[in-house]
């Protein structure tokens, strides 16, 4: 019987990783599409010029490239000027450590300290992981460069790609990707369309209903956040009259209230009825849905009679101010008569933590010393195809223990499936292939799968990014096509020892359990629960709402990297079972506010204090509950 279970829970995972896979959402098609058109682009511009390093273009835009023009551009901007200053870096690396292998790793671990720092503590995030490990496979490449005219040579091609990318960034980003008032209004249409799908009579199909009530739950938790942003790209990108951003912005939250309350009421295992009052709204919200995809805001709607259910009462007073203006400052918090307001931060380069919090230093050190290990078994080896060592150890490089354990399995998973595409390619078709057209359309395909994974949920995106990677490291690694079956199993070699080596020294080298900042979390829901029941107005309590479920969202995802964390770093299995009962309660209530109308719900949550006064002793135990 506990065989059947564990096969019966395996099954279960597996069929929600192929739901999050196929799950259809608005934009997911374009933004693939997208990705793959510039890839191949920059394989072709790539194959035109003979630029060294080639793999770089295709994954570097792909991993960079944003749902929406102004973004891309933003993105852009922020790749050239930090890049031309890695290319200045790269050259002043290179005059020092010139034909000196310990000089060459001495630059190489203090350039990538500077860089994981900078990936946690500024705004760079990504960029500058990227910029350490780009910087670290150059900087490996120059040393086995004799001849100062090529390595020169060199440098300037390396910053040849670097325009390239940040061009194709800004240029073809600029004409395929859509406006950010366009993804709002595909940002709405989704949530109006899910809420549509959920209220229709065909949902009394069971397998139809599992796979739409994950895909509501998912969208409800990714709050508003999301759409605020588009709204804040709409003011910036100065196209857009302040009375359409008004409307846009209240028509967001509506659209998440409107899904809130369907998934409050009736994915809780009361979908017996009243399907004929459910049928009327479903058509309701269709007609409004079909007006958002046509880029137009819904006219009035008309009288609707026979509703009698007060949830669908609830929605109906929703759409029928959905998009009635809503300036910015009505969702700020009351402010005490004869206080001012406060202004609102500009966000700086740094974060407001960044030089008092030691976890940042940590952090560094933890990726230098996996790189320092992953350049000396490289050199060691004398193995040019196993440098995907050094990249694994930037990439996996993360603050907690169970974060780096779940980007192993995810880029190890994503790696294979991309490097047995190439090997098929490699096998199957480049015999075929007689002009760089059929490359392309094979890049193009690949590329498209990945990105079509990477545009979809959280937890899969991340696979999607490293089948391009895995794939593009295979069949780019050279201008001539790739007839060497060795090149994918050497890529895959190189990223089992990385993993190996990332796993070792995150273990040994101030370990840190994702349940660490746990209390905290749950502290910060607990907060914005009891500040919820005190909101004034229907549009600040929805907003308290959505900030409720982002904040949740992240605790269970931190709760989730906590529990494939081994047993003698993280808490006893039992505490962690405590704070995901009293998250999913806590996700239950925030809700109760639009559905029932006030503080009533939130009543019978469990005390936060139960849940995180444990005695330390119990805390400290590792006995047979972890097991």
């Amino acid at each position: 019987m506990a065989l059947l279970a564990h096969r019966k829970g395996l099954l279960d995972e597996l069929g929600v990783l192929w739901r999050l896979v196929t799950r259809s959402t608005r934009g997911r098609t374009a933004i693939s599409l997208q990705i793959s058109i510039v890839s191949m682009i920059a394989v072709l511009l790539g194959e035109i010029w003979q630029l060294p390093i080639l793999s770089l273009i295709p994954i570097t835009v792909g991993a960079l490239w944003q749902a929406n023009r102004l973004a891309n551009m933003k993105i852009a901007v922020t790749f050239l000027v930090f890049f031309t200053l890695v290319i200045g870096a790269l050259y002043i690396g290179a005059v020092l450590t010139v034909n000196n292998f310990f000089a060459t790793l001495a630059v190489n671990l203090l350039f990538s300290f500077v860089f994981f720092y900078l990936g946690t503590a500024s705004s760079l995030g990504l960029i500058a992981v990227v910029a350490g490990l780009v910087l670290s496979y150059l900087l490996l490449t120059l040393d086995t460069i004799h001849d100062g005219d090529t390595v020169m040579r060199f440098i300037l091609y390396a910053w040849l790609v670097f325009l390239l990318i940040g061009g194709l960034l800004a240029v073809v980003g600029s004409v395929l990707a859509p406006s950010p008032r366009r993804v709002l209004m595909k940002q709405i249409a989704e949530r109006l369309s899910l809420t549509a799908q959920f209220l229709s009579p065909e949902l009394r199909n069971g397998k139809r209903q599992r796979g739409l009530t994950e895909a509501v739950m998912d969208t409800v938790k990714e709050g508003v956040s999301g759409m605020m942003v588009s709204l804040a790209l709409m003011g910036q990108e100065g196209r857009w009259a302040e009375e359409d951003i008004n409307k846009l912005r209240r028509a967001a939250l509506h659209s998440f209230a409107v899904l809130q309350l369907a998934e409050q009421r009736f994915c809780r295992g009361q979908t017996d009825g009243p399907w004929p009052e459910r049928k009327i709204m479903a058509e309701l919200i269709e007609e409004m849905t079909a007006c958002f995809d046509l880029d137009r805001l819904p006219c009035e709607i008309g009288t609707i009679h026979g509703l009698t259910d007060p949830t669908l009462l609830k929605m109906l007073a929703l759409l029928e101010n959905f998009t009635e203006p809503l300036a910015a400052s009505e969702l700020a918090p009351p402010v005490k008569e004869g206080e001012e307001a406060p202004k609102p931060k500009k966000p700086g380069f740094f974060k407001p933590d960044a030089f008092t919090n030691a976890e940042h230093i940590r952090q560094a050190i933890k990726g230098t010393v996996s790189v320092f290990f992953a350049i000396v078994t490289y050199k060691m080896l004398n193995w040019p195809g196993v440098h995907t060592c050094m990249i694994t150890c930037f990439i996996v490089s993360m603050p907690t223990m169970g974060a780096v354990m779940d980007k192993q399995i995810l880029r190890i998973g994503g790696s294979l499936l991309g490097c047995s595409l190439s090997m098929f390619i490699i096998t199957f078709l480049m015999p075929h292939m007689t002009n760089v057209a059929q490359l392309l359309l094979s890049v193009g395909a690949v590329v498209f799968c990945g990105a079509w994974v990477k545009a979809g949920d959280v937890r899969i995106s991340y696979i999607g990014l490293q089948i391009m990677v895995g794939f593009l490291l295979c069949d780019l690694t050279q201008p001539a096509p790739v007839t060497d079956l060795t090149v994918p199993r050497d890529r895959v070699i190189g990223i089992l020892i990385g993993l190996s080596i990332s796993f070792a020294v995150h273990t040994l080298f101030w370990p840190r359990s994702a349940a660490a900042g746990l209390p905290e979390k749950l502290k910060q829901v607990d907060g914005l629960l009891k500040r919820e029941v005190d909101a004034v107005g229907v549009e600040r309590s929805i907003l308290q709402v959505a900030q409720v479920q982002e904040a949740v969202a992240g605790a269970l995802q931190s709760l989730r990297y906590a529990m494939i964390e081994p047993s003698y770093i993280r808490p006893p299995r039992r505490i962690l079972l405590h704070y995901h009962l009293w998250l999913r309660q806590a996700r239950r209530r925030a809700g109760l506010k639009l559905l029932a109308g006030d503080a009533g719900g939130i009543e019978g949550l469990i005390g936060l204090e139960r849940i995180l006064n444990v005695p330390a002793h119990e805390a400290a135990s590792r006995g047979g509950e972890n097991k």
